[in-house]
């Protein structure tokens, strides 16, 4: 169904050129180049089944067929009539076998690559051998002021013909590399949407999981050391009660800027969910990681809350553990877990290293 507007356009380009076609056999005929019967002869069979095909477009007949693009009754019968008059009329031949270079053009997006190959060598056979049967005939109109004005005007229409058909497949083809564009824009924004978190824009818990899960995996096998870091917003239950929900989401999403700002570029983030919140410090060992959080907490305290709510107030406490031989992520998730029930229990606010003795044996 995508291809029939095409289809239908292009058929009705063929009925237009047929007509051409006629009127300049036409003047041909006038000029005394052929004889008017084959005017008359073409009028009356190669127009009405060009008609006929774009009809069956229009209704959409061709629709109920398996070769929707009718492209090989179209060349079949386009290349018969073309090479029965080069016969009767082998002074036009140039004429009749342009024009079926043209049809040919018109019908190249319904061929594929093996069909143009056999059409190509089909029409070399056949229009080799009928100009050779003809070849005593043969010649190129230009004898009266009338055949040389009708030859440059067929060779003008022509080339608006070819133009058009040409100009058609290039719109074609910028609307299928646009919807192509926008296509892979919206295969993006899902990927985007997949694996981010909509309310902050950060990592979703499940992208951030499994960057920890290859970062472990990376450091396992080049010994890079790493921190990972559990960050949860202090009193954010109190946030939501007193200030309401789009204050809450309002806070969650300025903690992830300030972070996003603060941080380096190589470090990444998570929403784990709710208030809580991964951090991934690549080639970071203990002390500067907690270094690291240390200019993130102050960063966060530093911030201007009441530009979001009066009296608003935000602080955060986060667990930070450093990655060890034979760890894997439950490992590290359990200590920096451990490490952020140690801060909110000795008072919130700070930033605690998890088993300082681990961190230690780390770190040597």
């Amino acid at each position: 169904m995508r291809r029939q507007p095409h289809r239908i356009y292009m058929s009705g380009l063929v009925v237009f050129n047929m007509l051409i076609e006629t009127g300049m056999l036409g003047l041909f005929a006038l000029a005394g180049t052929i004889k008017p019967w084959i005017v008359v002869a073409f009028a009356g069979t190669v127009v009405p089944v060009s008609i006929a095909i774009h009809l069956m477009f229009r209704i959409g007949l061709n629709l109920r067929l398996k070769e929707k693009g009718l492209l090989v009754p179209q060349l079949a019968v386009n290349a018969a009539a073309q090479l029965i008059f080069l016969m009767l009329a082998p002074q036009l031949a140039v004429f009749f076998m342009l024009t079926m270079i043209a049809f040919s053009g018109y019908a190249a997006p319904e061929f594929s690559p093996r069909s143009f190959t056999n059409g190509w060598l089909v029409f070399g056979v056949l229009t080799g051998a009928a100009i050779w049967l003809v070849r005593d005939r043969f010649r190129f109109p230009g004898a009266s002021g009338l055949e040389i004005f009708a030859t440059w005007l067929f060779f003008f229409l022509a080339l608006r013909s070819l133009t058009l058909a040409s100009a058609r497949f290039f719109r074609l083809r910028a609307k299928l590399s646009e919807k192509n564009r926008q296509l892979e824009a919206s295969l993006r924004q899902i990927e985007e949407l997949a694996s981010h978190d909509h309310l902050t824009g950060i990592n979703n818990r499940g992208t951030f999981m499994k960057m920890l899960e290859d970062e472990a995996q990376r450091s396992a096998r080049t010994g890079a050391p790493f921190c990972f870091v559990m960050l949860d917003i202090d009193h954010f239950k109190k946030v939501n009660d007193t200030h309401g929900h789009p204050v809450g989401d309002e806070v969650l999403k300025t903690v992830c800027d300030i972070a996003v700002r603060t941080l380096r570029g190589i470090d990444r983030i998570g929403r784990l969910g709710g208030e809580e919140f991964g951090i991934l410090l690549p080639d970071t060992r203990a002390e500067e990681g907690t270094i690291s959080m240390e200019r993130l907490r102050e960063a966060v305290n530093d911030h201007d809350w009441g530009s979001i709510a009066p009296g608003l107030d935000v602080h955060f406490s986060a667990g930070i553990t450093s990655y060890m031989p034979m760890d894997n992520v439950q490992k590290l998730a359990k200590r920096a877990d451990d490490a952020l029930y140690h801060a909110k229990e000795t008072g919130r606010d700070r930033v605690v290293m998890a088993d300082q003795r681990l961190s230690a044996r780390a770190c040597a």
